[in-house]
């Protein structure tokens, strides 16, 4: 790319190609350029994304030569270099403190307006909640505790919804959740008391509308060009919030247009530009790069949007080629662990090669043991009639007989 962008209100911005702009998003996603290490590849992502609890691994496996689960769990749950934390669009995220901040202020409203509806909705007081908040802060005195394990040592009533309250007792940095107690794959936590395991981590000290310029700037340097409805839709933050930091960053975002793609577009000025490349990438369920923007036009064709993505929005595990996601895959335990997966059109040999073998390493990671690989030769939309959940999307399909990557 030769052209400089003209920052936004100027006349005649610069126009790259589709190629040119998806490059320059794989190589702020480390889908390009491998990443240099975990927290850095938070950051550059803002932050992974933790609703399953594999991905924030299976994302990494995909950036990092050399990854292990160990270093993951090392960071977060030893070093506390990292942590979980509700923000944008309400979902979980696994962030580095400074970022945690951040996102933490700039989506503090959307929490607050979620847990007055939650305390009405499950029949708690203001002041039943913070004195059963108080009793859960002094039983973990010793030590984490699972929700379970709490409910037990402070005998608190069925009726009572003891999970809710420690999830908002997380959202407002009292908590945090930590280590799985048994497997990796488990969505049970450990709670640890916030004082405890990151006391210099403050989620109050951000100004909210200097945390949400400071979110935007950020969403927009990572994964540019991206339209207004993309900012609000990530962010989750009403359009005139993000529109308004727009304004406020000035001449920090220009205007850009990209062949094929509506707009208007805009992205960090003075962007450095990329090349793709050839690398195919297995990315998890909920991956940042295919769950970070509202228009999925960019990388995939709106015929095949309803097998990659549920009725929900939510993405199914993706292949990654050159920016664009050319199929989808899912772990299976059913009739034996295998990965399963499906390309979309006819793939050269040597990308069908590449990603046969980039699902065999991270079926590896995922099940601890090398795995067949299946593929499917067809397959059922997830949404638009299809009804099915992104985790599953090759449940029920036709497939070709199994074969094994050595």
């Amino acid at each position: 790319m030769s052209l400089r962008c003209s920052p936004i209100g100027v006349d005649m911005p610069a126009v790259l190609t589709a190629d040119e702009a998806l490059a320059n998003s794989c190589a702020r996603h480390a889908l390009s350029q491998s990443a240099s290490s975990i927290v850095g590849t938070a950051a550059s992502v803002i932050g992974l994304h933790n609703t399953s609890p594999v991905s924030p691994y299976l994302s990494l496996r995909a950036r990092l030569p050399g990854f292990d689960r160990s270093d993951f769990d090392t960071a977060a749950w030893e070093r506390w270099d990292l942590a979980r934390f509700r923000a944008m669009r309400m979902t979980m995220f696994v962030f580095p403190p400074e970022l945690m901040e951040i996102a933490a202020a700039a989506t503090r409203h959307l929490r607050e307006r979620w847990a007055v509806r939650w305390l009405r909705d499950v029949g708690l007081s203001e002041s039943e909640f913070h004195d059963l908040a108080d009793r859960i802060e002094e039983a973990l005195v010793d030590g984490p505790m699972t929700s379970r394990a709490l409910r037990s040592s402070l005998d608190v009533a069925k009726e009572i919804p003891l999970p809710g309250v420690v999830g908002r007792m997380c959202d407002t940095g009292r908590l945090v959740g930590g280590r799985p107690p048994r497997s990796w794959r488990s969505p049970v936590r450990l709670y640890h008391r916030w004082s405890d395991v990151l006391p210099s981590v403050d989620v109050d000290r951000w100004d909210e509308s200097e945390a949400i310029r400071e979110l935007v700037r950020r969403y927009i340097g990572a994964y540019g060009p991206v339209t207004l409805d993309d900012v609000a839709w990530w962010t989750g933050i009403a359009k005139e919030k993000c529109r308004r930091a727009l304004t406020d960053l000035g001449g920090e975002v220009e205007a850009v247009e990209v062949e094929g793609w509506s707009g208007p577009l805009m992205q960090i000025a003075g962007a450095a530009p990329h090349d793709l490349d050839d690398h195919v990438k297995a990315l998890p369920l909920l991956d940042p790069y295919v769950q970070g923007y509202r228009d999925r036009n960019r990388f995939l064709d709106a015929e095949l949007h309803d097998h990659v993505y549920d009725g929900g929005g939510n993405s199914s595990a993706t292949v990654v080629h050159r920016g664009r996601v050319i199929g989808v895959w899912q772990p299976s335990d059913d009739p034996a662990p295998s990965i399963r997966f499906h390309l979309f059109g006819r793939r050269s040999r040597a990308v069908r090669g590449a990603a046969q073998a980039e699902l065999a390493a991270a079926g590896a990671m995922y099940f601890d043991e090398a795995v067949d690989v299946v593929e499917f030769a067809e397959m059922l939309p997830l949404s638009g009639g299809g009804g099915r959940s992104a985790m599953h999307p090759l449940d029920d399909t036709i497939h070709r007989a199994a074969r094994r990557d050595g």
